[in-house]
């Protein structure tokens, strides 16, 4: 048997050592990083909020009656002065339509009166005041006394009083005419809608019919809500704050509106704070106090209508120059927050001091240095030491 030397086993047992360290070893975990920069960065306070009519028009009955079937349909357009629905003024009943007749006759009555006594009044005039002119030619001429001349200049007077009273009583008549046939008004004599006497109620402005309140045919009484209407399609957006953070927000701070349905982020502006707060139940039960901050847009896209669901962010504080770390590259653990640095394809856990964090970016404290690189959305397979490569 050949002897093999001592220090080829040697050898045999470092290169197959060395081959199982290759085969077995743990590879590099594949991971994707970013790299600590200062960019533009702001806080906010983010929130839902909903879209709104700006002072939508709320139309309602102008009299008691029979409303008419109207055509129209929520989310219909409509022209300032546009007929949105008649109403019939109907009489509640039989004796009620023979009273209101039988006024209207006497009224037409008393006016034929008062119009005869004026013109009875107007004639008499006539004839005092020529009688009179005649009178004072004579006076100049010295064929009549100053008293009968006297006596006939105060009866043009008291003439002319005379038909001042009765066309106020003509005036008074005319109104008793327009009070009795306003009982009468859409009705023909047997108690029937008339199509020249119905009452049209018109659109006050331009915009959307965001409700129908009443779309059937029925008996309302005046003052009945008919329609909501916007106010030229003007949306606003209000969203409700927590008080702690409503504090730091001031009329004229710029809002992101996202979340509406569209690709685009929309701009807007605080307008207000309402002035009085309201307790709200969150989703775990807990009564939190919150207050509405009301918010204008600025040029809306056409598609976004109103109570549309969208996503607040109400900009607190911005700088151009900010110290920054992607928000997925952080996570928190017992002794506060930490991210994973690499070095060298090396893993390194690092504790940092943050501030206020984003969506997409959080504003970097201490702890980490501008150029350092993290790693994105950090798996369980990362610890400290874990070889990586990216």
């Amino acid at each position: 048997m050949v002897k093999i030397p001592r220090w080829l086993q040697l050898l045999a047992l470092i290169a197959v050592t060395g081959l199982l360290f290759l085969l077995f070893r743990p590879s590099p975990i594949r991971v994707d990083i970013a790299v600590i920069e200062a960019r533009p960065f702001f806080e906010a306070v983010e929130t839902q909020g909903r879209t709104r009519g700006i002072n939508p028009y709320l139309v309602t009955a102008p009299i008691a009656g029979r409303l008419l079937r109207t055509d129209l349909d929520e989310g219909a357009s409509v022209s300032s002065g546009q007929v949105l629905a008649r109403i019939a003024a109907t009489p509640q009943d039989t004796r009620t339509l023979a009273f209101s007749q039988a006024n209207l006759a006497a009224a037409e009555a008393r006016h034929a009166a008062a119009q005869a006594t004026l013109d009875e009044i107007s004639s008499a005039l006539a004839r005092a005041s020529q009688e009179l002119s005649r009178r004072e030619e004579l006076f100049r001429s010295k064929l009549a006394s100053a008293e009968e001349t006297e006596t006939y200049r105060q009866l043009v007077t008291a003439e002319q009083a005379r038909q001042r009273s009765a066309e106020a009583s003509l005036a008074a008549a005319e109104a008793e005419i327009d009070t009795a046939r306003s009982f009468l008004l859409g009705v023909n004599s047997s108690g029937d809608a008339t199509d020249d006497s119905l009452i049209s109620v018109l659109a006050p402005v331009d915009g959307t019919v965001y409700q129908v309140f009443e779309e059937n045919e029925r008996v309302i009484a005046a003052g009945t809500l008919l329609f909501e209407i916007s106010n030229q399609d003007e949306l606003e957006v209000v969203a409700d704050i927590l008080t702690q953070d409503a504090i730091a927000i001031e009329p004229g701070d710029t809002v992101y509106i996202s979340g509406w349905g569209g690709d685009q982020t929309l701009n807007a502006l605080v307008r207000n704070i309402e002035p009085e707060a309201f307790t709200k139940v969150s989703a775990l039960g807990v009564e939190e106090q919150r207050v509405n901050v009301i918010i204008d847009l600025i040029n809306p896209p056409p598609n976004l209508g109103a109570e549309y669901r969208v996503t607040t962010q109400i900009v607190t504080w911005q700088a151009n120059e900010v110290l920054t770390i992607p928000t997925s590259a952080i996570f928190q653990r017992s002794d506060g927050w930490n991210t994973f640095v690499v070095e060298n394809n090396l893993v390194e856990t690092r504790a940092i001091l943050i501030g206020a964090r984003g969506r997409e970016y959080t504003r970097i404290i201490g702890g980490i240095g501008e150029g350092e690189q993290v790693i994105l959305y950090p798996s369980d397979l990362i610890n400290e030491g874990t070889t990586v490569n990216y």
